[in-house]
């Protein structure tokens, strides 16, 4: 397992995928980006991102999406 996240499940956060213009072309997504969400869960892939960890957002148009932390900025913890 990785070092300690810096984000909490229950973190209401807006979330921003870095390279959203190349993996998501969809014009109907660009309503609600960036997306703001709670996370709800905390996975850790050593393999792809070492000690980084990824969260489980479930954003408020109520799709549940992966961010790596560095998209991720905390609204109210």
């Amino acid at each position: 397992m990785g070092t300690n996240p810096k984000y909490c499940v229950g973190d209401l956060v807006k979330a921003c995928y870095t390279f959203y213009d190349y993996y998501y072309p969809d014009p109907d997504d660009e309503l609600f980006y960036p997306w703001s969400g709670i996370v709800v869960d905390i996975y850790w892939d050593e393999e792809y991102f070492g000690d980084d960890a990824i969260y489980d957002v479930l954003c408020t148009d109520g799709a549940q999406r992966l961010f790596a932390e560095w998209e991720l900025l905390l609204i109210q913890r």
